[in-house]
Order: structure tokens, then C-alpha cells, then sequence
């Protein structure tokens, strides 16, 4: 063998080398997104069952005023309407279906739910709102106050909420 053909050999297994070496080493861009991809859908995941049980704990018969005013964007502003509303539906076991949740951005999310009165719907497909204050989800004031309308008892704190 020449020398020429040996240099050109020699050429190529360094060439092959430094690829299969690249191959190895450098990480696939692809698997990086699908890594990226499932921790998002994973993150997406936990807040989409965070905001569910926080919805439905927050109209369980069961839960108690000081825990709805927590899970209620200013709770506090709305303890009296909420005692009121939810003391005359207390025999009537009010509970919730959660339909869908759709997140719209970091902070706000869409829920799609059905109000129950004794295990039957009443309510069904109402469009509510979750929000994410102080990193905890919370009902949205606005969405309580959709629900004074359509009882017919909308609080005066419910005029300047949209």
C-alpha cells in the first residue's frame, strides 16, 4: 500500500471516529424537547388536578366557611354572601363535576363544571374561572359572583366584578 492510500484511510477512521464520538456525546435535540415536553405536560398535569379539587372542595357541603374564603380569590370580602348562600343550601349537599380545565396562560385557567343539589345537576356546563394567586389556585371572585346572579341574590361586592 502506498503511503497516500494509507493517509486516506487513516482520514477516514479519524472522520468516523470524531462522528460516532459526536453521536455519543453531544445531546439529540430531539430528546431534549421530548424531555422539555413531558415535564411541561407533567407540570401542566398537577395544576389541572390542583385546580379541580380545589373547585370542588371549594363548593363541597362538607367544607367549612374560613377553608371556601382560602380557596376564593378575596375570600374575605365575600364571607358574609357565602355564609348566606351556601347556610340556605347546606340541606341541599352541594357539590360540583368538573367538566374540563383548560389553561390559558401561567396564571388563568378555564373550567367548565356542573353545580350538583343532592347528587343531581342543576347547573350544567357553567363556564368558571380559576387563577393562580400567590402560587395557589383559586376561584375566581367572578366566577362565584356568575353564581349569585343566577340564584337572584347578587351581593353589592359582585357590581364592580366582571
Amino acid at each position: 500500500m502506498s503511503k497516500s492510500t494509507i493517509w486516506s484511510i487513516a482520514g477516514l477512521v479519524v472522520v468516523i471516529v470524531a462522528v460516532v464520538l459526536i453521536i455519543i456525546f453531544v445531546p439529540n435535540s430531539s430528546s431534549s424537547k421530548k424531555t422539555t415536553n413531558n415535564s411541561t405536560s407533567t407540570k401542566n398535569t398537577v395544576i389541572i388536578n390542583t385546580i379541580k379539587s380545589n373547585f370542588a372542595t371549594f363548593f363541597a357541603a362538607s367544607t367549612t366557611m374560613s377553608e371556601r374564603q382560602a380557596l376564593l380569590q378575596n375570600g374575605s370580602q365575600f364571607a358574609q354572601p357565602m355564609q348566606a348562600e351556601f347556610t340556605a343550601l347546606a340541606g341541599q349537599k352541594p357539590s360540583l363535576t368538573i367538566n374540563s380545565v383548560t389553561l390559558s396562560n401561567a396564571t388563568t385557567a378555564q373550567v367548565n363544571y356542573t353545580v350538583n343539589l343532592n347528587g343531581q345537576p342543576v347547573l350544567k356546563d357553567q363556564k368558571g374561572e380559576a387563577l393562580e394567586v400567590n402560587g395557589k389556585w383559586l376561584v375566581s371572585d367572578s366566577t362565584l359572583c356568575q353564581l349569585f346572579s343566577l340564584s337572584g341574590s347578587t351581593p353589592s361586592i359582585c357590581k364592580n366584578i366582571s
